[in-house]
This record gives structure tokens, C-alpha cells and sequence, in this order.
């Protein structure tokens, strides 16, 4: 744990069940008029809390117009720039509010700063490379998983290299963020599930990254007494508002712990597998979690014990048994939630091994954030060997 560390959050949340509807009156009341509105097609066209939404805000707002970003895959910096350009011969909008998941948040966070700042996007990929601040956004997420509508960050593809690199650091945040589990309501299971587990990926691997400090660790437990005591509802009670904000909450939380610490091990799998496969994000990375939690009690790493000590009475066992049957915790709330234990379902077989452990090759950046060493050429083949069909 870092001494002496730095810590940065600066969207303005507003948080609660139903509030999208202020979402014009809030506006209105920070001088922002003219809002141009970047939404999920499938929710535009499925939610029926949208035309409900957008009517509101019809009331307060000048609708500067409506972009359906597509679903059904991550963005690439190609579409990127296909649909800021679209929108750079237009009159600069007041705001963007933008609705739908974490690919839709980084495309509108990515779109407001192109609005402002000359050239492709591939041009600001890395770290704090663009240069005036973007048209202010509203992200109103419609998942819980990535908590985009709060990290400095937004992830695209980068086609040519098949590589997901981001455009990161300053002017990336969201100005305002609207939490409302009444959009995850109607949200498929799958991709309930897929963005509930790449929530809890972020909250356990910013707790125990390397870079991890005291603050980001108060944000990592919160968010991880959330998440693992409302997840469940995803499966027995998905129409249970109340946990679903909680769920929205504690995705929110881990991703401002990730932004001011760090990955590991399973969200390093995930990025590969998600490319070059198209497996889901969340579940790319949710598959291993188990067994990256075992492989570091097993090793000796205690500090699993503290979070464990959140959800669960286990008096008499030593922080080394904590540690292993949190471990058996994180398995069982995959298994129950159905996340798959091998990447069968999504067709890769032992046949894919070695290209993937090429890809797994390139990680050890990623991996060294672990706090238990775990090596690309090794350890990694040995985990993934472990999560392929028979």
C-alpha cells in the first residue's frame, strides 16, 4: 500500500431510482440548453423508459438531435471517427447526454473531446494527449459493469492492430453522471450479467493491485460488499429495484477505485479474448476470476481475508483459510450467476491455445500488477489450460 499516493474524481453524480427524469431540469439549471443525445440503439428503440425520458427533457432541453450508436459489438476508433465526423459540421452542442452502456459512455466521452480537438481518434490514444476540453457530457449508464460515466477513460479497437488501446487521462470524465437502476430493469440477463462481473473484477484487482492505496481501497470494499451481496438478485430476483441500484452503485465505486489503481490478471485476459474472439467483456474476464483469486491464496496472499470479513462470519479460521474459502465464494457466485467455467461456449477450443498464448505473451505489464509474481510465459498457459473445453 502506496504511502504517498494521488487520487482524482471529479464527475458530479447524481444518484437515485427514477431520476432520469430531472435529467432537463438539471441541465437547465447549469446554463446548458442545446443537448445533443447519444443513445444505445437497442435501448432507443426496446426501453420504453426512454421516450418517457427523452419527452422530459423535451420540456427543459433543446433537442440538438439524436445518435443511435450501435450495439452488439465494442467500438472501434474507425466508427469513432465515422460518427464524430458526422456531427463536426454541425452547431456545437451545449451538452451530450449520453445513454447505454460502457461502450456507449466511451463513445460519447470520446466524441465530445473530438467535437473539440482536430483529427482521428487513434491520434489521442495513451495517456492525457488531448488538449482542449471536450463539449460537456452526461453519461447515464443503462449497465452496471464499467462504470465509464465516472473513469478518465474510454476503450476502443484498434482494427488494424487488434488491440484494445484507450484514450485516457485528461478531459476523458464525464462532467455529470446520473445513476438510475430503472434503465437496467430491462436488461438482458447475459448482459446483466456479463457487466455485474466485470464490476466485481474491477473491485477485486483495484484492491489488491500493486498500486492500490487507502483510499481507493475504502472505494474497492464498499463497492465489493455491494456487489457481491446484490448480485445474486441478477439470477433469483432480477426485478428487485433496490438491489439493482445497489449493483449500479457498487459498479460505480470499483471503477473509481480501477482508475486510481490498477488492473490484473483476469482483466488482462479479457482483452484478447474479447478481440479476438468477441467474447463478452465481462465475461472474458469474469471466467478466470475464480481461479486468479485461488492461484494468489494459494500463494500466500492474505488479504482476501478483509473482504470475506465483509459478507461473512468465519470465526476461528486463520486469514490463510479466509483467503481460500473467499476463493471458493468468488466460484460459487459465478457458478450461480452462469458464468461459464471454460470458454467452450464461446467456441474456442484447445486448438486456440497457442494463438492464445501469444496474445497472453504481451500481458506481463498487466500481470506484474498482481501482488503475487505471475508470469505471461508460465503461469498464464497453465490458468488458461485450465478454462478450455476437455
Amino acid at each position: 500500500m502506496q504511502d504517498a499516493f494521488t487520487f482524482q474524481l471529479k464527475t458530479h453524480v447524481l444518484f437515485g431510482l427514477g431520476r432520469s427524469r430531472e435529467i432537463g431540469s438539471f441541465l437547465e439549471a447549469k446554463g446548458l440548453k442545446r443537448a445533443l443525445f447519444l443513445v444505445d440503439e437497442g435501448c432507443a428503440a426496446h426501453s420504453p423508459y426512454y421516450p418517457e425520458v427523452l419527452k422530459a427533457c423535451a420540456a427543459s432541453l433543446t433537442v440538438a438531435g439524436e445518435v443511435r450508436l450501435r450495439g452488439g459489438e465494442e467500438p472501434d476508433y474507425d466508427y469513432l471517427d465515422a460518427v464524430a465526423g458526422s456531427l463536426r459540421d454541425k452547431p456545437l452542442p451545449d451538452v451530450i447526454v449520453a445513454i447505454g452502456g460502457g461502450s456507449c459512455l466511451d463513445m460519447a466521452k470520446a466524441v465530445a473531446v473530438l467535437l473539440t480537438n482536430p483529427g482521428s481518434g487513434i491520434d489521442y490514444r495513451g495517456f492525457d494527449k488531448v488538449t482542449v476540453p471536450g463539449v460537456p457530457v452526461m453519461a447515464v449508464p443503462t449497465t452496471a459493469g464499467t462504470g465509464s460515466e465516472v473513469t478518465i477513460n474510454a476503450v476502443f479497437t484498434d482494427k488494424k492492430e487488434m488491440r484494445k488501446l484507450g484514450i485516457n487521462g485528461r478531459y476523458m470524465e464525464a462532467a455529470y453522471a446520473l445513476l438510475d437502476a430503472e434503465w437496467t430493469l430491462s436488461c438482458p440477463r447475459e448482459a446483466a450479467v456479463s457487466a455485474g462481473m466485470d464490476a466485481l473484477t474491477h473491485t477485486l484487482e483495484s484492491f489488491i493491485c500493486r498500486q492500490h492505496n487507502r483510499l481507493t481501497r475504502v472505494y474497492s470494499k464498499e463497492a465489493f460488499r455491494l456487489l457481491y451481496r446484490n448480485l445474486p438478485a441478477l439470477a433469483g430476483d432480477p426485478q428487485n429495484a433496490e438491489k439493482r441500484q445497489n449493483i449500479l452503485l457498487g459498479a460505480h465505486l470499483a471503477a473509481i477505485a480501477l482508475f486510481n489503481s490498477g488492473s490484473g490478471i483476469a482483466g488482462g485476459f479479457s482483452y484478447p479474448i474479447g478481440v479476438h474472439y468477441k467474447v463478452p467483456h465481462g465475461l472474458a474476464g469474469a471466467v478466470f476470476l475464480g481461479s486468479v483469486t485461488r492461484f494468489n491464496a494459494a500463494r500466500g496472499y492474505t488479504d482476501y481475508a478483509e473482504l470475506l470479513d465483509l459478507v461473512e462470519a468465519a470465526p476461528g479460521l486463520t486469514l490463510m483459510e479466509k483467503s481460500e474459502l473467499f476463493a471458493t465464494r468468488i466460484e460459487d457466485l459465478a457458478a450461480a450467476l452462469g458464468v461459464p467455467h471454460d470458454l467452450g461456449r464461446y467456441g474456442i477450443t484447445r486448438a486456440e491455445a497457442p494463438r492464445l498464448e501469444g496474445f497472453l505473451a504481451g500481458l506481463q505489464g498487466a500481470f506484474d500488477q498482481n501482488p503475487v509474481a505471475f508470469s505471461a510465459t508460465t503461469d498464464a498457459p497453465a490458468l488458461l489450460q485450465r478454462h478450455l473445453p476437455a
